[in-house]
């Protein structure tokens, strides 16, 4: 694969423009997970004032969906924190919990908790609270290390579990794998309509897509394939937007001093260019997850289960 050029976000018209091609700036609104500062914030680079910064106050922030209401979760090693996407105020914190990676709503109103237990016995625990936040349902699968997880369009699970990307049952059993030379921490992964898989490698620093029989379809976004500038180190959560382009978070590091190491998101097209990318050195350290806003619907809970994010028809 050919390097794309790099396109600064601000100059993305002109750079366009003197290769041939006629477009418009890209600008999103968006949330993002600032792990280095524990800080959770919003961008909205159309200009009309939503912006804000707010700390999580909890270690390991990581997981975000859009739950209905103008809110949204975001999960955190002790449980999850419900924030009002207009302000940025955080109005519910459950803390109950060690070692979360991920935190999902389901359509019912319960939320569905996973977390790794380290020790003897070790697993991995999907946990179901009711609205009441009282424990309905404990599944748990073999393994002691567990990132985001995403549920299939036909029930199942999908973990990112350090090398590799796996599929649980909903019951606690895996039913499917893949793997992809250099995973590592490896972060997230959605089933696309098409049967294919998309995930991020963690300190891979790639995205890869899986067939249904577990080879690489495509490789995009490593080190080879970009500027020295954008410093590929480690892809967090991403999301697949409706035109085909994956935008992802390039975290750099833990703790502050991260801001200039490298480019914090980067939107890749279907051919792996560069479309639109975003950083803040001066606000920001290093940017783990993302959850781009445009054209949702934040009054309704979302999810991936198509791949794309969309609205849950049966949830209130």
């Amino acid at each position: 694969m050919s390097k794309p050029h790099l396109c600064r976000a601000v100059l993305l018209a002109a750079c366009l423009a003197s290769s041939g091609h006629a477009a418009e700036p890209i600008h999103h609104d968006f949330i993002a997970v600032d792990e280095g500062l524990g800080n959770v914030i919003r961008v909205d680079q159309s200009g009309v004032g939503h912006d804000w910064i707010t700390p999580v106050g909890h270690l390991r922030p990581r997981d975000l969906q859009l739950v209905g209401g103008g809110r949204l979760l975001l999960s955190h090693e002790k449980g999850y924190a419900e924030f009002d996407l207009a302000t940025g105020r955080k109005v519910l914190d459950v803390a109950s919990y060690s070692n979360v990676s991920s935190a999902r709503r389901l359509e019912n109103g319960h939320t569905l908790v996973a977390y790794a237990v380290e020790g003897k016995p070790k697993g991995i625990i999907v946990a179901e609270l009711d609205g009441h936040l009282a424990e309905v349902a404990v599944t748990t699968y073999p393994g002691d290390y567990v990132r985001l997880m995403r549920q299939t369009a036909r029930g199942t699970f999908l973990f990112g579990m350090n090398d590799r990307i796996t599929e649980g049952d909903g019951k606690g059993a895996f039913i499917w794998t893949a793997k992809a030379e250099g995973f590592r921490h490896a972060w997230k992964a959605v089933r696309l309509k098409n049967g294919d898989t998309l995930a991020s490698g963690g300190y891979g620093a790639i995205m890869v897509e899986f067939a249904p029989d577990g080879s690489v379809v495509r490789r995009f976004g490593g080190a080879g394939d970009v500027p020295a500038e954008v410093h590929p180190y480690f892809y967090g959560t991403f999301q697949l937007l409706e035109n085909g382009d994956v935008v992802v978070g390039n975290w750099q590091g833990h703790g502050a001093g991260h801001g200039g190491s490298g480019v914090q998101l980067i939107e890749y097209d279907p051919k792996g260019s560069i479309a639109w990318e975003w950083s803040d050195r001066h606000q920001v350290s290093s940017i783990q997850g993302v959850l781009v806003l445009d054209g949702l619907d934040t009054s309704r809970l979302h999810d991936e289960r198509g791949g794309t994010m969309q609205p849950l028809a049966g949830a209130p």
